[in-house]
């Protein structure tokens, strides 16, 4: 093999390596012959310190540069054999050959690298796919359009706050359940089913957990039509449950003559503004979010003089157009001047109960009870208090913020005739008064149910003023009791017979 060796005084950085080439016959001798081939001059050095460290080189690191050498010194001997080089003015043929292998291992090399790179780009492609495909990267990019309004539904309407805020709240039990590598491909009908059994022990309302199951499933359908799932099974498996009766949460609405007390009721403050404010509810028919923030530009009047409240419902974005036909709407625009009192969701909820408490004392069928289900908030206060019963049974005593919420707990007990904070019927279910039961959709629930108790209108007109597009939807707001139908069977029935229908 060839000698080999740098022509440079430089001690870092690349160097081409050079040998030396003598024949006696035919005579020739070439001191510096270059081979093209660039070594890392620090590396070099270290290499040929040794015959110890040049056979570890050659045998680890340097192996493949080696390899070319060997071809250098292999082309020599072939080129002489070849009677190729005759004289010392064949210089330029050897140095051409030697090119000719330092070139091909350029092309080699870069081949190699541009090897690398597509399998490095095929693998980065893959690993995007792969991350695109998981879950929770998918539920937050969606997440993230949604909210900035990139990404948008129908015919481009964009996603109301109420269903943005359903789905950061899904997210939370999403990624709570879902592994970050889970991808669309991993659904199952038991991962469906796993999923369901992770809310039910959360304690959520079956409402609830049918809620999160059809975001659950729009959010493998939203993937598939991306493209990015591709499992068919996905698609299929998520299943809503039939809510019982027993499973829901009362759902009550107060009747005329209970809306009539509401009414006539002498408050102040701020139970004033929450009757008022909750009044213009029950005349409008809407949700909290609409007509909490009813303003002068909402009351108009049509070409023919009706008076009505126009709007674009917060939650869907629905233009609706409600008659008003009750004069007391009147009186609590002009006792505001219609710049209706401040008072959110949830100061509502709290007082409009305190109120139909008090007005229960002369409205009795305010005090009807109702078996109901507890939502997850209320079982898991029952469970807290009866949690610091057995310790106070136990000898400990509680101190600090367990104490503090160990009395309040215990104050609404004792308002509950001693049982655990809800009282119970013979049957063992949780039983609340109407008053208890009231909260801020209860002023639309009665509005659409005392509409439909009317019997003149049909159901397409009472939805041009709920804002409903679907029947099945809007039938869930007529909340008779089952008394309450068969009275008002029996009195169709007595007309019919007198010949008044």
């Amino acid at each position: 093999m060839a000698a080999f060796f740098l022509r440079t005084k430089r001690t870092e950085g690349i160097a081409n390596l050079y040998t030396r080439v003598k024949k006696r016959n035919p005579y020739i001798k070439w001191e510096y012959v270059n081979t093209g081939i660039g070594v890392d001059i620090e590396t070099w050095q270290k290499a040929n310190r040794s015959i110890i460290t040049w056979n570890k080189f050659i045998g680890g690191e340097g192996k493949e540069l080696n390899v070319k050498l060997d071809r250098v010194s292999q082309t020599i001997d072939m080129l002489f054999a070849e009677n190729k080089l005759q004289s010392n003015s064949d210089k330029t043929i050897l140095e051409n050959a030697l090119a000719l292998i330092a070139n091909n291992e350029a092309i080699k090399a870069k081949e190699e690298i541009k090897e690398r790179q597509k399998k490095e780009q095929e693998r980065a492609k893959a690993e995007n796919l792969r991350k695109q495909k998981q879950i929770i990267h998918f539920y937050e990019c969606f997440v993230n359009g949604i909210v900035e309004g990139s990404i948008r539904y129908g015919k481009g309407s964009e996603y109301t706050k109420s269903s943005i805020q359903i789905w950061k709240t899904f997210g939370r039990y999403l990624k709570e359940f879902c592994p970050e590598d889970k991808t669309f491909d991993d659904v199952t009908r038991l991962f469906a089913d796993n999923f369901r059994q992770f809310l039910e022990k959360k304690q959520f309302m079956e409402m609830t957990i049918n809620k999160y199951v059809t975001c659950f499933r729009k959010l493998c359908n939203l993937a598939a039509e991306e493209g990015i799932n591709n499992n068919a099974v996905s698609l299929k498996v998520w299943k809503e449950r039939t809510v019982k009766g027993s499973e829901a949460k009362a759902e009550v609405y107060l009747t005329e003559h209970e809306i009539d007390s509401l009414y006539a009721m002498r408050l102040s403050g701020i139970e004033e503004a929450v009757r008022d404010v909750f009044f213009l509810g029950i005349c409008s028919g809407q949700r909290v979010s609409d007509y909490a923030s009813l303003n002068r530009s909402n009351f108009k009047i049509t070409d023919r003089g009706t008076n009505i409240i126009s709007l674009y419902q917060v939650k869907t974005g629905t233009y609706v157009e409600i008659p008003i036909v009750d004069e007391r709407a009147f009186e609590i625009c002009e006792k505001y001047n219609y710049k209706f009192p401040d008072v959110n969701k949830r100061d509502i909820n709290r007082y409009i109960k305190v109120i139909l408490k008090h007005l229960s004392d002369s409205v009795p069928s305010l005090k009807q009870d109702f078996p109901t289900t507890l939502t997850a908030i209320e079982r898991r206060k029952e469970e807290r208090y009866l949690s610091y019963q057995r310790r106070i049974e136990s000898g400990e005593k509680l101190t600090g913020e367990d104490r503090h919420y160990y009395v309040k707990l215990k104050r609404i007990a004792e308002e509950q005739q001693g049982s655990p904070i809800f009282r119970r019927n013979e049957n063992g279910r949780v039983v609340m008064a109407k008053y208890e039961l009231i909260g801020t959709h209860t002023a639309r629930r009665s509005a659409l149910t005392n509409l439909y108790k009317t019997g003149l209108f049909d159901t397409r007109e009472m939805m041009s003023i709920s804002g409903h597009k679907s029947e099945r939807v809007f039938e869930h707001y007529i909340r008779m009791t089952a008394t309450e139908q068969a009275d008002r069977i029996a009195e169709k029935l007595r007309k019919l017979k007198s010949g008044q229908l």
